[in-house]
This record gives structure tokens, sequence and C-alpha cells, in this order.
């Protein structure tokens, strides 16, 4: 008997007749293709063979025998006609596997188009009942059309550079190599001509030429010749969970130039963003003279390992950079991942659909993704990116694209402020208009349980339980213990209760990674403790200070002394102080008075925003966010969060970390993004830039650091003469602890940014660390609202 409990796999099973007689029988499998022996299984007591990882629509010739001692010839003929039943058996179901394949359109739904106007409401109708018409359309597609033959990729000479054995390119569109060495095989790569949807871009991907085999190293470069591309977009990383997805086909910095067969590929330059990597290449043949060729190589970095990324508007912006390189007189783009159908069919898709939105007005999401499949099996992989592309293309039509350089900034920000007649609003005021809400989008049931409703200065700003600060209830340690790193970082949104206790902060994202800052309400009287054990325990170096209080006054709100104080486990000393007219800046130590330890920590405290809701001039801040990152050294935030508080933890906090973001965005790549910077603070913490007046300072605090000089627009350099004169208010004596204080905050091993100097911004941006994502896909929920902010649909991703 044979059957298929599942694709790729045939199980075999027996039965004999008692009359069979002698002292041993051997049972025999053999599986065949193309006369050539695939399997060869044998068992001595039972006859039950399973035959795993076999390829889609082959024709295999199955044998099965029983070698037996025999004393009866009546056994022969009945194991003959067994042999004859159980190989027409096999017959027959693979003839029927192929009979169903061919009629596997006949699956397919007729699915309209949709207008761009309609997009919202389309996708909220899929969305709806767990996204059954999400799941519906997706499985209607046909993983693979038989119809077309993949004769070539299953040659044997081609079946080692192939990485997936169900991945192959069809025969019709593969891409064939024609410079070769003449040998057999030597024209095929796992590579497919991809056509977009307006018949207006081509595109080419690769599978296994960036696998781990030098040999196709060797071809991914003669197919990027051949085809004179002069983009390469990568939609994965080298290594993703410890497993090798794909190899590393450029020159490292180190080296700087690698020579693949007759090709050398030099590095000329390696910029790194939080999301991508954009590499300039020179590729030179050597069998041609004068030869030498520019290609770009953009690696997309924050693609998790499972899942897909939970920002849609990150493939947006990578589809920008991308766009950014195209030129008329380039050939196709080389698109891959690692097995070059689903992260690559899904950007490809996007990328598609973006061109018809533009051309036509309206999309045919689900037509494309078959056409797609029709030209490479698999494509658009799993359901989850079948969302994706929706997403993408709804997050574009209720947004547009609100990111620009830093030489728009001054004609950008003239445009948007530019009255119009009668009381129409201003683009700026409509630009504020479409940012969601967020209003109640998370569940924020911690902070408003009896126990902690007396922890919260205000009840309209909770923290969200996804993302509050958790801190570790520190009973039961010995006294030379120290806490768990890798517990202390974990967030969920159900913690139990009993381990943590509750402070009204939350994590929040900055520019080059998660969890960059901290923004905290202003500790009260009975919260100080906990705020400087949050200190402690998340290894905070910086505290930022834009609350209206002050030392010595009869507040509620300072949490240190003039020399030191205990609160609760922790004796705070204050080392030195340094006073600027915009903000005084102290160093304080922290001892944990029961494990003996102490941490120097640097404190901010911003003195021009007093009850108000801007401050005086943007310039301070600015000039205050500049002193920072020089003098704490950048490279401190991706192990050592910022603690950034004020009344609510919200109003000012948000604008400070706005403008921290917005600052490194406009130094590192040179273009700057507030509606996507504030868009993503207000899904963090409630009460985050709520009013359109500080919407509008984070525009005119970016005008004064890039003013324009001699007609272009530079960045302010801080010259000696514009020094701030500082007062050491500290007596001599404290010098040396001062000194003890300052030293381990410039020596950290974080190789994130590079220290400000001139500049303040100034980062390498190298090894930054990215979300960890669960390995379940539907687990990361966004909220996409329509432009009146009147709906919001909770998006699984």
């Amino acid at each position: 008997m044979v059957a298929v409990p599942e694709n790729n796999v045939i199980r075999v099973t027996c039965g004999h007749s008692n009359r069979f007689n002698g002292p041993q029988k051997i049972f025999s499998a053999i599986l065949l293709y193309a006369g050539v022996i695939q399997k060869n299984l044998t068992k001595e007591k039972e006859c039950d063979f399973e035959f795993k990882d076999l390829s889609y629509s082959t024709e295999y010739k199955l044998e099965v025998c029983v070698i037996l001692i025999f004393d009866n010839d009546k056994a022969v003929i009945g194991f003959l006609v067994f042999l004859i039943i159980i190989v027409s058996v096999a017959l027959l179901l693979v003839v029927y596997k192929i009979y169903i394949l061919k009629h596997d359109e006949e699956n397919l739904l007729p699915v309209e188009p949709i207008a761009a106007e309609l997009l919202l409401e389309a996708y909220k109708r899929k969305l709806a009942d767990e996204g059954r018409l999400f799941l519906h359309e997706f499985q209607s597609i046909p993983r693979i059309f038989s119809r077309y033959s993949v004769k070539e990729a299953k040659k044997p000479c081609n079946v080692p550079k192939n990485r997936y054995v169900d991945i192959l390119p069809y025969d019709y569109n593969r891409v064939q190599l024609t410079t070769g060495n003449g040998e057999t095989g030597s024209d095929y790569i796992n590579a497919s001509f991809i056509d977009c949807a307006c018949l207006c871009v081509q595109y080419i991907h690769s599978v296994c030429v960036v696998g781990p085999k030098d040999e196709t190293v060797s071809d991914f470069w003669r197919m990027v010749w051949e085809q004179q591309s002069s983009i390469i977009v990568m939609v994965t990383r080298c290594e993703e969970g410890n497993r090798v997805k794909c190899a590393q086909y450029w020159p490292s910095p180190d080296r700087e130039t690698e020579i693949f067969a007759e090709f050398i590929v030099k590095l000329n330059s390696e910029d790194h963003c939080p999301d991508y990597t954009i590499r300039h290449l020179s590729l030179t043949n050597k069998r041609e003279k004068n030869s030498e060729r520019e290609v770009t190589h953009i690696q997309f970095m924050s693609w998790p390992d499972h899942g897909v990324p939970g920002e849609p508007h990150l493939l947006l912006k990578l589809r920008r950079r991308v766009n950014a390189f195209k030129n008329f007189f380039s050939g196709p783009i080389v698109i891959h991942c690692s097995a070059g159908v689903g992260r690559t069919g899904t950007y490809i898709g996007i990328d598609a659909m973006m061109e018809g939105l533009e051309a036509e007005g309206r999309v045919d999401i689900y037509g494309y993704v078959v056409r797609l499949r029709r030209q490479r099996c698999l494509m658009v992989q799993v359901e989850a990116q079948y969302i994706l592309i929706h997403q993408a293309l709804l997050e574009h039509n209720q947004f547009g694209e609100t990111e620009f350089t830093v030489s728009e900034l001054h004609s950008t920000l003239s445009t948007l402020k530019q009255k119009n007649p009668g009381n129409e609003p201003t683009l700026m005021e409509e630009e504020f208009e479409r940012l969601p809400s967020y209003k109640n989008w998370r569940t924020f049931n911690t902070g408003i349980t009896e126990e902690n409703k007396k922890k919260n200065r205000f009840s309209s700003v909770i923290p969200y339980d996804y993302n509050r600060v958790l801190l570790k209830v520190d009973e039961g340690r010995s006294h030379d213990s120290e806490p768990d790193e890798e517990d202390e970082d974990e967030s969920s949104d159900e913690e139990d209760e009993e381990s943590t206790q509750y402070i009204n902060a939350s994590h929040i994202d900055g520019y080059w990674g998660p969890r960059t800052f901290i923004a905290a309400q202003t500790p009260l009287p009975d919260t100080m403790a906990d705020f400087w054990l949050m200190v402690y325990q998340k290894k905070a170096s910086t505290i930022i200070m834009l609350s209206d209080c002050k030392e010595g006054d009869q507040s509620d709100c300072v949490y240190w002394d003039k020399d030191k104080k205990t609160f609760g486990d922790f004796e705070v000393e204050v080392a030195s102080t340094d006073t600027s007219p915009t903000f005084i800046s102290r160093n304080m130590l922290i001892r944990h008075v029961k494990r003996k330890d102490s941490r120097p920590v640097k404190h901010f405290q911003f003195l021009k925003w007093a009850s108000s809701e801007l401050p005086q001039s943007p310039q301070d801040l600015t000039d205050m966010i500049k002193d920072i990152k020089h003098s704490c050294g950048s490279k401190s935030q991706k192990t050592m969060p910022v603690v950034v508080h004020c009344n609510d933890g919200s109003s000012r906090s948000g604008i400070f970390c706005a403008l921290w973001n917005l600052l490194d965005s406009a130094d590192t790549e040179k273009l700057v993004d507030v509606f996507q910077v504030v868009k993503t603070l207000r899904k963090e913490r409630q009460g985050m830039l709520s009013s359109l007046e500080q919407y509008q300072f984070l525009y005119d605090a970016l005008e004064g650091v890039f003013p324009i000089q001699n007609g272009e627009v530079k960045a302010v350099q801080a010259s000696a003469a514009d020094s701030v004169q500082v007062v050491n208010e500290t007596k001599a004596a404290e010098q040396p602890t001062e000194e003890t204080a300052k030293q381990p905050a410039s020596t950290t091993t974080n190789d994130q940014q590079e220290p400000a100097e001139s500049s303040p911004l100034v980062t390498d941006g190298g090894n930054e660390d990215k979300k960890e994502e669960p390995e379940k896909v539907s687990t990361e929920t966004t909220p996409l609202e329509d432009t009146s902010n009147s709906a919001t649909v909770t998006v699984e991703v």
C-alpha cells in the first residue's frame, strides 16, 4: 500500500502470505528516478518504509521485494503478483497528483482590484473574523504551477546549486549564464526574471547564488555582470538564529577587495543605518579591459528571523532608498533573501503595487501574487507576508511620504507653514491631523489597580503594559548577588505581579534601536526609592530632568540632596555640580547599601522650560542634547538607557525624545521624518506630542540646527567664542570623587555610535542589535487608522 501522508513524503507498507517459508525474510524498497537509484531501504521483520524530502511534480519508480529462503514455488508467483500491485498503485498515485497540480488554477478566486480610496475599507473587511478572508485568499493561490517545467534545476550537475529541493526556477524564465566555461550546467543559476505589475520595471532575484558555496558566489557575480545590474537588494542577514542564511559575497572593510573567479569586487564605502546598510562596490572583470562598474548593495537588517517587520513603513523607507539609486541605463535590480521567495516576493509585491497605485490609482494585490507564483514558486511564502503588502500600501495611502532631506528642510517648512485663503488649514495642520491618536490601543491594567493608582501623578498618563518598565523585587537576594541581566531587560504583556513592582515609566525606542530611553514621570516622595531602583536595575548612566523642580525648594520632586541622601536601598551622593545658563550638570554616585557597590550617573537638569508648554528657545534644548551626547558618549545608549522625566513623563519627555531621534537621523542619513517619529512615540506612551504647537516646535528646532549658510543648509558648529562658561559649584576637595564618577562613563564597549566632537551626532552604526521577534507570527499588533482618526484597525502581524 502506498500513501502520501504529507507533501514530499511517500509511505509504503505491504503484507505477505503466511505460506512463505524460510528461516529469514528481508524486505527491500528501492526508489528510482530516471533509472538511477535514489534511495534503497531494507528491513528484516516488517514491510514499512517512508521516503522523505522528495521533489514536487516528479515521477518516481518504486520497487518492493522480499528476499526469502524458499521451499515453496508458489511463493514466487504470489510475491510477483504482490509486487505488480504495489507498483501499479504507486504509479496511479503519482499520475493523480500530477492531474491535481495541473488543475490547481481552478481554485483561484475572482478577487477584484481595489481602488485607492477603498483600501482601508477592504482591509478592515478582510481582517474581520480573525482575518478569515485574508486566509481564504492566500490559501487559494497555488504554491507552484506545475505546467511550467523545472528540468534544468533537477539535472544532477545543477542539484548541488539549489539551496532547497522544492524551490527551483521555472525553465521558461530562468536566468541563463552565457559566459561560463562551457561545461554541463555552467549556464545554470537558481534565479528567475520577474516582471513588474506595470511592465516598466524588471527584477532578477536569486537564491543559491548567495548560498554558502564559493562556486555559486562566482555565478552570482557573473549574473550581475552579464545582466549589467547596478543595484543589489539583500533582504536577510548572513546569519539568523544561529543558521547560515547567505554567504558574504562582498569584501569586509578590513579586506576591501575579494576575487571570485574572474571577478574582482572592491568595497569603496559602507554606510550603516539602523535598518539597513548601504555598500558601494566596484566590480571588475579580469577578462575585459577597462571594465570596472559601480554596484550599490543595500542590505535590509530589520526583518526578524520569524514573522515580518512590525512597522510597514520600514519597507516603504527601504523602497525609497533603492529607488534613489535607480537609473535608466542600469540593468535589472537583483533582489534576494535566503530562499529567494518569501521576503523577496514581499518586497517586490510592495514595490510593484506602489507603482500601480501611483500610476492607476488602484491595486490588484491578489492578482499580482498569483502572477509572481507563475514566475517563481512560493513567492510571498506565508500569509503574514501577504497581509504585510496590504499594510504597507495602506500606510502609504493614509499618511503619504513625509520624509525629506536636510537640504529640503527650509523649503519644506515654508510650504507646510504657508497660509491658505480664508480659514483653510495649513499643510502643517493637515499633516498633524493625519497622525493616529492610538487612544487605548493597548492595555494599561497594571497602572490603574488600587495599589498602583497612588503612584501616578496624573490619571491620564499611564504606561502601557506591553512596554512598561518592570522592577524586579529585590527581596531574598544575598548582598553579593547580582541581578540577572536578561531578566531585567525582558518585558511582556503578561507578567507575574508578585515578581515585579510598578513604576510609571515606559521603554521608548530610539533611532539606533529599541529601549534607548526610559520615559518616566518625575518621582513622587513615595516613589523616589523605586526611581533609583529603576536607574540601578536598568543600568542607566544618564538622567534628563525636564520638570520645574529646584534644589532647596520645598518641592516633592527633588530626589537628591546637596551631599548624600538614602532612598530605600540606595544612597545617592552628588559628587560635583556644573552650572550653565540653560542647564545644570551633576555627577552622581548611587550605592546599593546591601551590595556595597556604586555606579556613576550623570544628571542633567534643564532650566529653560518654566511653567510653559514649550521651552523658551528651541536652540536651548538642542544645545543641551549636543552637550549630553558629547559628554556622555553616545555609545552608552545601547546598553545604558537614558532616563528622561518630566511631571507626567510625556508632554516634555516626548519632545526631548523626538528631537533626539530626529537629530540622529539628520546626521546619519541626512534625512528627517517628523511625522513618523511622532507617530511611533504616540504608540509607546500616552500623552506624547499631543498638540500642534509641540509638533511645530520640532520643525522649528531642526530649522535652528540646520540654518542656511551661503545658500546651503549646514549644521551649526559650536565655536570657542560661542562656548558656554561653566561654573563648578563643587568644593575643590571633592574633585577626586568627581574624577572617579566621570571615568566609567567614557569606557563603554558598545560600538553602536561614535561620540560626538564638533558635530553632536556622528555615528558609525555598526553591529546594532535588533528587536527580537517571537516565533509565532500573529503576536504583534499594529493599529491603522483612517485620516479622520475615527476608526482604529488592530492588525495582527
